[in-house]
């Protein structure tokens, strides 16, 4: 297997690593897997996943490529005047459309983490290439549950004294018997906001009308912002789509998935999503 790395894009400002699929040379492959930056990480994704999913998908005859996004990891700047989100989503297609002309197929799937899953899904609301995209602890919306679960986490780890302190502050506040906390917000960028549910609902019903496979996947280590296993059904419960897209959660996995375990529960994940939902069978005979 020989890898790839050249610039791409209109601006020539890309930088992408282009894995060949195992197999017989010149045959067209199902599908192309789209590999990027998870937040500010390199293309060679948090402790090297990418590049172990790279290998995974080739033994698999699934060609790959994982860039850079403008201003990130090996990329320069675009000069355009796009915003950020806007800018990612269309190095996204540049880089599809590079994929496309190296392996010959225009069927794709991405592997979004974090920041990558929102642009993965904007991507697909825009390219009807985009078939499938897996949504790596992307947005998650509390319930009773989730909210209840939390509180008793931040309990957990101020400890019964720390709390009491905490909340007696708070309600000074309120009475106004106490200044208020003047520290200044911290600023939000534009991949830290969820947008509002209902529109979010939207997207999803949209791609899966449109036939795009979907994998909600969270990690176990978020215990207040994804915290028990009933959590995804209860924050979409009701949702026509609902039985159309696939969810896991790997309790013992970290967001960047730090660990050997972690990243074998990843990738067998991933490669078993692909197997079932995105291309039934395909590489079976390769799997192990």
């Amino acid at each position: 297997m020989q890898e790839q790395t050249r610039t791409v894009g209109a601006e020539g400002h890309l930088v992408a690593t282009f894995t060949p699929a195992q197999g017989a040379p010149g045959a067209a492959p199902p599908v192309v897997a789209v590999l990027s930056n998870s937040g500010v990480i390199p293309r060679g994704g948090p402790h090297r996943i990418n590049v172990l999913l790279a290998r995974e998908f080739a033994a698999m005859g699934i060609p790959s490529v994982r860039f850079d996004m403008s201003g990130l990891g090996d990329s320069q700047r675009s000069d355009s005047t796009r915003s950020v989100t806007e800018q990612w989503v269309a190095d996204t297609r540049e880089v599809m459309d590079a994929a496309q002309a190296q392996f010959g197929c225009a069927r794709f799937v991405m592997v979004g983490l974090c920041s990558g899953a929102i642009i993965g899904h904007l991507v697909a609301l825009e390219d009807p290439r985009m078939r499938a995209v897996l949504l790596w602890d992307m947005y998650a919306y509390p319930t009773l549950q989730s909210r209840l679960r939390k509180l008793a986490f931040k309990i957990g780890r101020a400890g019964l004294l720390g709390s009491a302190q905490k909340a007696g502050v708070m309600l000074l506040r309120q009475l106004r018997l106490m200044p208020p906390d003047d520290a200044p917000a911290k600023p939000k960028g534009e991949m830290s906001v969820s947008p509002p549910k209902d529109e979010f609902m939207g997207r999803v019903d949209r791609l899966t009308n449109q036939g795009v496979e979907l994998l909600f996947a969270y990690c176990g280590g978020q215990p207040e912002w994804f915290n028990h296993r009933g959590q995804f059904a209860a924050m979409f419960a009701g949702q026509p789509w609902l039985p159309k897209v696939s969810f896991e959660l790997l309790e013992t996995t970290d967001h960047l998935i730090t660990s050997g375990p972690a990243k074998r529960a990843f990738i067998e994940m991933t490669t078993g999503w692909v197997r079932e939902r995105v291309v039934p069978g395909v590489g079976a005979a390769s799997s192990g």
